[in-house]
């Protein structure tokens, strides 16, 4: 399976949107731009290399679920984006990645363009190679429920005259096959991240010091989980957790949930829940690409992060040679999340 699933990006690869792009390192006038100017929205469509590869080997799924889930895509993006999109809502528009490059080479500098990609990690430069839209193949929550690949989907932002060049900012999202949840999320940190870079500006201050403010309030917001009905999804749970056994290791209310379920709280902003999800990063260094996960429980009220579990500092520091990180929630990583309700270091 691994053979076909890199086949398969690989078509999606060809003539990739783009090659790379540094994590957090648009430009201020950029960012202005993208906040002021009219969005188009990729949407998906049909890939026709992935269309002959379905039909020579049915067994990667049919013609009919492919569509029908890039269909599902579709509406639950413009779902999301209607209701989230922080800026400016006038006249919003969806279109294909060709429609959306015709109109890039235009010369138009009119609007900003939000994506969904598929990703995976760079054999030959630090960060991600990006395909021109999302990977799929029969069953995807199966086949990468425990983050077995090293694959992912990012949310990207740019403006139209730079849609082939660096994203102004991208999300690496929880889901390879974006759902509500993970769409939503994708949009709140690219909002964070605006902020962010926004308040460098106007106070004169450092990147890192907007860090540390934002690791302080995570710290701050933590003990609130105790208040909320944590949930988190069947697939994440590790094989030494069940239903039965939460409660051993996490004091709290606690549900073992399915996507529908995080997705309806997520859309509603429902604050009596809290959501665990599991987030993959690439950590690069001068040689090489290494997959690092961390585990964050997010408020359901508003989509932020209130807490964090990262690997150790050891395995970190092997991260160059393995992957690092639990691809799942382990008995070990509740018992993390009360030592930050509790403040316990």
């Amino acid at each position: 399976m691994k053979c076909v699933k890199s086949l398969m990006l690989c078509c999606l690869l060809t003539g990739s949107l783009i090659a790379h792009a540094q994590l957090g390192l648009g430009k201020i006038d950029e960012i202005d731009a993208v906040r002021k100017r009219k969005l188009i929205v990729m949407i998906e469509e049909p890939n026709e290399k992935v269309l002959k590869k379905i039909a020579k080997r049915p067994s990667r799924g049919s013609v009919e679920d492919y569509k029908a889930d890039l269909n599902t895509f579709n509406e639950n993006l413009k779902a999301v984006v209607e209701k989230f999109w922080p800026y400016n809502k006038t006249g919003i528009e969806y279109k294909t990645f060709d429609e959306i490059r015709t109109l890039s080479k235009s010369g138009s500098k009119e609007y900003a363009v939000l994506v969904c990609v598929s990703a995976e990690a760079s054999s030959s430069r630090a960060g991600y190679n990006f395909a021109n839209g999302l990977y799929w193949v029969k069953d995807i929550k199966d086949d990468f429920e425990d983050r077995e690949d090293d694959m992912f989907s990012v949310m990207a932002i740019n403006v139209i005259e730079d849609f082939s060049g660096s994203f102004v900012y991208y999300v690496p999202l929880f889901d390879v096959f974006p759902t509500k949840s993970s769409l939503v999320y994708g949009i709140k940190g690219i909002e964070a991240y605006f902020n962010r870079r926004i308040a460098v500006k106007k106070n004169g201050s450092k990147v890192r010091d907007e860090r540390e403010k934002a690791e302080e309030e995570m710290e701050r917001r933590a003990p609130t989980i105790a208040k909320k009905t944590l949930i988190i999804r069947e697939e994440w749970l590790d094989k030494d957790l069940t239903k039965e056994s939460l409660r051993k290791y996490y004091p709290y209310q606690i549900q073992v949930c399915n996507r529908e379920f995080m997705d309806s709280v997520v859309m509603a902003q429902d604050g009596k829940y809290a959501y665990g999800v599991v987030l993959p990063y690439i950590l690069s260094t001068s040689s090489t690409n290494s997959v690092v996960y961390f585990q964050y429980v997010i408020d359901g009220a508003d989509s932020q992060p209130i807490c964090l579990i990262r690997p150790s500092t050891g395995s970190m520091m092997l991260a160059s040679r393995f992957t690092t990180g639990k691809r799942n929630f382990t008995p070990k990583i509740l018992e993390k999340i009360v030592d930050q309700v509790k403040r316990k270091k």
